[in-house]
């Protein structure tokens, strides 16, 4: 579905009243709004690994563990530091509805693209900003209209693109949306992290003979899952930054050879050694997604059922292609299963392909029997004991290489990674598109509004699915791939 349809927030603001999760003007969710910017750091998500008693339960595919629940909310909605860490500036996803400030910056890049019809830029920003101020009511959709008076004053287009820097721009752009497992909408927690990072310092060498781009998600799952998700999102660029320094040392002084090898056993590393030192003793797992661009050669590793995608667009006929996608780590499949197997493991796989096949494993606090989703993982070490591993599968990619087999010509290549919070209802052509179409189509949506666009779609999908008793965590990170 086109984002043009959408009317995004306006959709998601009459679903979140049907589901009953707020009032509009309620003070419950302006204290909800309030506790989701405090905890800046912290991201939500429910859990991969559900309790199976004497058999495994039918619902959502990863399951709804009460036991995840928190008596504070928590939104990886925090802004990038005032000092940047020395692997450089990262984007950092904010909720595109619960944090008040982000929503309405949002509905501010939105509104004036659809009064001028035209992409919104920063260049444009400050001419188009003093002509129109975004609209403070939000419509809803259905046989009713409830108006919501958005906090604070309203926000011209120069505003907006100020507040939302830290989340995205014209080549980039990441964002999140809390989910809903039952309860309170206080006691939620959002498991999912995003990053962007671009440029991406390699420790102290910059970008001065090639691009270095990294970016990815984590989806937290099972109890305090957010505590593993929240430490990869933060040591896991400073870690690999440590580990490719050498390499690219090496690289520098020898550019005649490939050194793809080296970077390949660095990423498969750095999962490893982020595994082995995440506060998993008290929590679950994450899954973890990542491209790394080093110049020309994109690294795309993946662990877990979050997934990663390189792409083409070409200028001349808008074709969009998918050059590269990871693959979901499941149990069932044959080499996954194999390696469970061997270590003891037991791979439950549910019969007529209702829901996820699962590793089975018993906690060994609570001695509950849990089922984990997926085959790779970081954290979840009861599970590890059985065959999970941290260790991701690494694609190597060349742009030249997808450029040429794009046909040549005016072909730009850009990345994707997304938890399956949005791929579980969103197939992957039509992110694709979606994005390719905000990045490089004049008259097309800010990045920011098409990631908006496309987690509306993911969301109102989850609220008809589950009849608005479950929505996923969701978190989506876009850049390009520039040479």
């Amino acid at each position: 579905m086109s984002w043009r349809y959408l009317r995004s927030a306006d959709r998601l603001t009459a679903n979140l009243i049907n589901m009953k999760l707020f009032k509009p003007n309620g003070t419950n969710i302006t204290l909800f709004f309030a506790a989701s910017i405090a905890a800046a750091c912290s991201m939500p998500r429910i859990t991969d690994a559900e309790i199976v008693t004497t058999k495994i339960p039918v619902g959502p595919d990863d399951g709804v563990d009460s036991s995840s629940s928190s008596s504070s909310v928590t939104s990886s909605t925090a802004k990038a530091p005032a000092a940047c860490p020395n692997y450089g500036c990262p984007l950092l996803p904010r909720d595109m509805y619960f944090d008040e400030e982000a929503q309405a910056a949002l509905k501010a890049i939105r509104s004036l693209h659809e009064k001028y019809g035209s992409h919104v830029t920063s260049s444009s920003s400050s001419a188009a900003g003093t002509q129109s101020t975004a609209s403070a009511t939000v419509s809803t959709t259905g046989s009713s209209t409830v108006n919501e008076e958005l906090k604070g004053p309203e926000l011209n287009l120069t505003e907006a693109l100020e507040l939302l820097k830290t989340v995205g721009g014209q080549d980039q752009a990441t964002l999140t949306l809390i989910g809903y497992k039952g309860g309170n909408i206080e006691d939620q927690i959002n498991q999912d992290r995003a990053f962007v990072i671009s440029p991406y310092y390699i420790n102290n060498h910059g970008e001065e003979k090639k691009p270095q781009r990294l970016l990815g998600v984590f989806d937290g799952h099972a109890n305090k899952g957010e505590l593993v998700s929240e430490y990869t999102v933060t040591h896991l660029p400073e870690l690999l930054s440590s580990k490719l320094d050498p390499i690219l040392d090496t690289s520098s002084s020898d550019e005649g050879n490939d050194h793809s090898e080296a970077i390949h056993t660095a990423l498969v590393e750095t999962f490893v050694e982020i595994d082995k030192n995440a506060p998993a003793s008290q929590s679950g797992g994450c899954t973890a997604s990542i491209v790394l661009q080093l110049g020309p050669k994109l690294y795309v590793a993946n662990a877990g059922d979050s997934r990663s995608f390189v792409a083409t667009y070409d200028k001349s006929t808008s074709n969009v292609n998918i050059a590269y996608i990871t693959r979901e780590d499941k149990p069932d499949l044959p080499e996954e299963r194999a390696r469970v197997e061997r270590m003891g493991g037991q791979v439950y796989i549910p019969p007529q392909s209702r829901g996820s096949s699962r590793v089975l494993f018993v906690d060994k606090k609570t001695g509950n029997t849990n089922g984990l989703a997926m085959s790779r993982s970081i954290g979840d070490w009861d599970a590890a004991e059985l065959g999970v591993i941290p260790d991701p599968t690494v694609a190597v990619l060349d742009v030249f290489d997808l450029v040429k087999n794009a046909g040549g010509g005016d072909i730009e290549v850009f990345a994707v990674s997304a938890t399956d919070g949005l791929l579980d209802f969103v197939d992957i052509d039509s992110i694709a598109k979606t994005i390719a179409h905000s990045l490089y189509v004049d008259e097309g949506p800010h990045p920011l509004s098409a990631c908006e666009s496309l987690i509306t779609t993911a969301a109102t999908a989850w609220w008809k699915a589950k009849d608005g008793r479950y929505r996923d965590d969701i978190a989506i990170a876009v850049s390009k791939m520039n040479l």
